[in-house]
């Protein structure tokens, strides 16, 4: 095999790397503890828990609740998917440091005790194919897939109004956070839903999926009209990549190298941030805490 076709398919399996990681999820494991200096912690007992049905028959369990008090202009929202799983390791640090100001969270999960429901987000977090065909789990044979813009239909069109009917929010300051599959939602999000949200955060998105979907779907987006400003934060953890692949120390992440490609496009913010030596799944609960976080921050002028 010659060097370039080593380093291509180098480069193949350590983008398909986090959906192979990600089918050793345990559905009835807690999630990983967050590490405690970013931290943020919920108060179980204040939890709403709204039941709702939506696209599939999926029937969702949110859970939400209300750090602090709402500033002038209403809650910032941030949605959380992944619900169950997210809610947990929140609620498991009720202890942790305080957030600076007010925010609404709001954890979309699924009706289960299951902490994951693979099946279901499988199809609800992951874009159609832009060929029309049937997009398959290519980790589980015959399992669907495909299903993003019907459940971002359901958030926009129900879930959003729901929300903004029970608490003061401010519509001008949603956010989103997912994991592994979540976070090809929160890409798939930003690229094909400008205004939706103004904040997206993607931990270890598996970039891999119907490869080159994703990588077609941001060629659009950086190619489209300037839009109103956003901010994306990638995060992945550092132990996730060449396991399998040769020491290549140099080489960049797939979503490090998605952030550089995605700097400088008008309007977006762009963040990185790795948690060394973390593993796919540990980057779930680690992320959630830095998520929040600078989902209330300020955003600074110009790209991050």
């Amino acid at each position: 095999m010659s060097a370039r076709c080593r380093l291509g398919a180098a480069f193949v399996a350590i983008l398909l790397m986090p959906l192979a990681l990600a089918q050793r999820f345990d559905a009835m494991r807690p999630p990983a503890a967050q590490p405690p200096a970013e931290a943020v912690g919920v108060d179980a007992s204040r939890l709403a828990i709204l039941s709702m049905e939506g696209p599939e028959g999926h029937r969702y369990r949110i859970q939400v609740v209300a750090i602090g008090p709402p500033p002038a202009g209403g809650y910032p929202v941030l949605y959380l998917l992944d619900g169950n799983a997210a809610m947990a390791a929140l609620t498991a640090a009720d202890h942790a440091s305080p957030l600076r100001g007010g925010v609404l969270l709001v954890a979309v999960g699924y009706d289960t005790d299951a902490y994951f429901d693979a099946t279901a987000r499988a199809l609800d977090y992951t874009p159609p194919r832009r060929d029309g065909q049937p997009a398959l789990d290519p980790r589980v044979p015959g399992r669907r897939g495909g299903g993003a813009d019907a459940f971002l239909d359901f958030v926009q069109q129900r879930l959003m109004p729901r929300v903004a009917a029970a608490w003061p929010v401010d519509p001008q300051r949603q956010g989103i956070w997912g994991h592994s599959y979540g976070g090809l939602l929160a890409l798939h999000a930003l690229y094909t839903r400008p205004g939706l949200f103004a904040f997206h955060a993607a931990a270890s998105p598996a970039l891999g999926w119907q490869a080159p979907l994703m990588d077609e779907e941001a060629d659009a987006f950086v190619a489209g009209a300037p839009r109103a400003k956003t901010r994306l934060l990638l995060m992945a953890g550092g132990a996730e990549q060449r396991r399998d692949a040769p020491s290549t120390p140099a080489a960049p992440m797939p979503a490090q190298s998605l952030a550089g490609r995605l700097r400088g496009v008008p309007g977006l913010r762009v963040e990185w941030r790795l948690f060394t030596g973390l593993s796919h799944g540990e980057a779930f609960s680690a992320s959630l805490g830095p998520a929040i976080r600078a989902f209330l921050d300020e955003p600074g002028d110009g790209p991050g």
